[in-house]
């Protein structure tokens, strides 16, 4: 765990390495909105290459078979809400039934762009209680896992949760003390991306409100 404090003293080191003459000042409050951002965007990046190396680094976030019951159930499909704190999918599998079998596991995979008419068609993609398969999508925060002639019971769903993110004590106030009790949780390695992440953003958002001035300026004087 990296203490917000110190993060934000790197924070404003890196950002004003490429100020000779003058130091620029960015208060908490934009800090915390710039390193919440950077977090999860560093965290999708590292999600989108699957790479094992970069994955181990945010492995406190991963948790693992969580159980989702009471799902509302349709004809071809079960839908299980899914946690308020639901970042990214990594594996699920169900607990399902038909009339003279109970608790069979059921491993799910996903079907992104496929109609799910053509899979509920398809002998080889369709649910199937014996090959103990089913597809699944999201849709509106719910998991849906499809079937045909049985019943998902249960949904054990391993998911990478959101962050903690970085607090003021008084969100209110951009000069605020930050909040002891939510600091970053990954180690100081991974804290270090995060906070250059923020600094070429905060860079960023600079130079397009400098070019904006500049702008605006050639247009008064025309």
């Amino acid at each position: 765990m990296v203490q917000t404090e110190l993060a934000y003293e790197k924070f404003q080191v890196k950002f004003n390495d490429n100020y000779e003459t003058s130091k620029v000042s960015v208060d908490r409050g934009r800090f915390v909105l710039l390193a919440n951002e950077a977090q999860n965007k560093l965290i999708e990046i590292v999600l989108d290459k699957k790479s094992n190396d970069e994955i181990r680094y945010i492995q406190k976030i991963l948790v693992k078979d969580f159980k989702i019951d009471t799902p509302q159930s349709k004809e071809d499909a079960d839908y299980f809400k899914l946690p308020d704190n639901y970042f990214d999918f990594s594996s699920a599998y169900t607990k399902a039934s038909t009339k003279s079998c109970t608790n069979q596991k059921i491993y799910l995979y996903e079907i992104k762009d496929d109609n799910i008419t053509i899979v509920m068609q398809d002998e080889n993609q369709r649910p199937s209680f014996i090959a103990r398969e089913a597809p699944f999508d999201f849709s509106s925060n719910n998991l849906v896992a499809y079937k045909d002639g049985f019943k998902h019971n249960e949904l054990f769903l391993s998911y990478y949760r959101y962050p903690q993110q970085v607090r003021l004590i008084d969100p209110e106030d951009p000069e605020s003390k930050f909040h002891p009790d939510f600091n970053f949780e990954f180690d100081e390695k991974f804290v270090d991306r995060i906070i250059s992440m923020a600094v070429s953003e905060m860079k960023i958002n600079e130079e397009n409100q400098s070019f904006q001035i500049k702008k605006q300026q050639a247009i008064n004087k025309i």
